[in-house]
């Protein structure tokens, strides 16, 4: 019994994992996505930086003036890349600046004077704003090839383009890495609290499940216990043939209890086997079982059965008395002491093909944040409950009969109605 609790809980791991991975990889594709878009769009800002500049340098070498050393060319050639939003500075056949814009610092090209212009040594810049022009024009070729500037049928070099990426393409450069770094803090973390959420929930279950044993157990095995102590003292009082024949179908009941209970946990993280059977005289036999401890659970708590005539279902006869045990016990404790009510009714629905169980208590009700986590290993509206029973009736009832177990409707103070529908053979 130990060994298929483990392996239900090991069961229940891997699927964690599982879910774990398939998250982990959506987050890791979408990522991946987002990277190469982002990518993508900085590579086709370059493209039209680079296309932009090349036509640049063909307008301008096009430029119908004489010499270029004309203070009129340069006034020009500053109106034209005004609209420019990247680096870009044009220079002559020397390399000396003639008109820029976009650089990272102020320098007016309208300053720099003729006589400044034709004494220029682009290979020892003075220490003035044009000079910085000129070894900022070197960082410039650092990040691309000067573009020439010829006119079209003549190959005579007029000067060169000389410019860098736009601003905004220096920062998305950077983007895509930070929106890996980002995912990647986001899928661990989320993995981290999963794998935490996970783990919680084992604990739950495992904590419940040994619970679940020991209440399994315990009825029957107290039970055992005081029949012996009633045959010892019937050995000494030479008690009436009948008497002891009493006492021993009592112990063979128990004792048929916990092989069936037994049979219950050998199920649970195997596949089961199922047959062909009548749910109403399941729902009979477990329903007679739970009368006869009623009195003990809570007093004055009255069990109605309405059955109708239904299809056979393909089930686990100890799992789904499991099924029913657990809601009506569930039922038992939430209807008041006395008063209490609970109905039991079965229905068919053609339309689906579906058998229908309806379980329905007038206890205190579920409010909304209640009826949304019910079914969760380890939740319980009760100071003394351990969480377990309605999950492990949900995963009886849907992971091995491949029916559905849900809250048809349910309101505080007024009572509730679980349904468990199976599909009919």
């Amino acid at each position: 019994m130990a060994h298929e609790r483990e392996r239900w809980i090991d069961a229940q791991q891997l699927a964690g994992l599982r879910l774990g991975r398939h998250i982990f990889v959506a987050f890791s594709v979408l990522a991946l996505a987002i990277f190469v878009y982002t990518n993508s769009l900085v590579q086709r800002q370059k493209t039209q930086t680079v296309a932009l500049s090349r036509s640049i340098a063909g307008l301008c070498a096009s430029a119908t003036y004489a010499a270029k050393e004309n203070e009129q060319l340069r006034a020009v050639f500053g109106e034209f890349i005004e609209a420019i939003t990247f680096p870009i500075i044009i220079t002559d056949v020397r390399g000396v600046p003639i008109t820029w814009k976009g650089l990272p610092f102020d320098a007016d090209p309208n300053e720099v004077t003729h006589e400044t212009y034709m004494n220029a040594d682009p290979q020892d810049p003075p220490e003035t704003p044009f000079g910085d022009v000129i070894r900022f024009r070197r960082e410039l070729d650092k990040q691309h090839a000067p573009i020439p500037m010829t006119q079209i049928g003549d190959d005579t070099v007029q000067g060169y383009i000389h410019y860098g990426d736009p601003s905004m393409t220096r920062e998305m450069r950077f983007v895509p890495v930070l929106e890996l770094i980002v995912f990647a803090t986001l899928i661990t973390l989320g993995y981290v609290g999963f794998r935490n959420a996970k783990i919680a929930e084992l604990r739950s279950i495992w904590a419940g499940l040994a619970k679940e044993t020991a209440h399994q157990l315990g009825t029957p095995i107290s039970s055992l216990l005081g029949w012996v102590e009633l045959t010892r003292e019937c050995a000494r009082d030479q008690c009436e043939p009948d008497e002891v024949v009493r006492m021993a179908d009592e112990m063979q009941r128990d004792l048929e209890r916990l092989e069936k209970i037994s049979l219950r946990f050998s199920h649970i993280g195997s596949a089961p086997k199922t047959e062909r059977q009548d749910i109403v005289v399941v729902l009979r036999e477990a329903v007679d079982y739970l009368e006869r401890r009623v009195p003990a659970l809570r007093s004055g708590v009255a069990i109605e059965e309405r059955y109708s005539d239904v299809p056979l279902v393909d089930i686990n006869r100890e799992l789904m008395e499991w099924v029913v045990e657990n809601l009506v016990k569930n039922s038992i404790e939430a209807v008041p002491s006395k008063g209490g009510r609970i109905e039991i009714r079965t229905e068919h629905s053609p339309r689906d093909g579906h058998v229908r169980i309806l379980f329905t208590d007038n206890g205190r009700g579920l409010s909304a944040s209640e009826r949304r986590r019910i079914f969760m290993p380890g939740y319980s509206t009760k100071r003394k409950g351990w969480g377990l029973g309605l999950a492990l009736a949900r995963r009886i009832v849907e992971e091995y009969h491949k029916g559905k177990l849900s809250i048809a409707s349910s309101e505080v103070g007024v009572g509730t109605t679980f349904v468990v529908s199976l599909p009919a053979t």
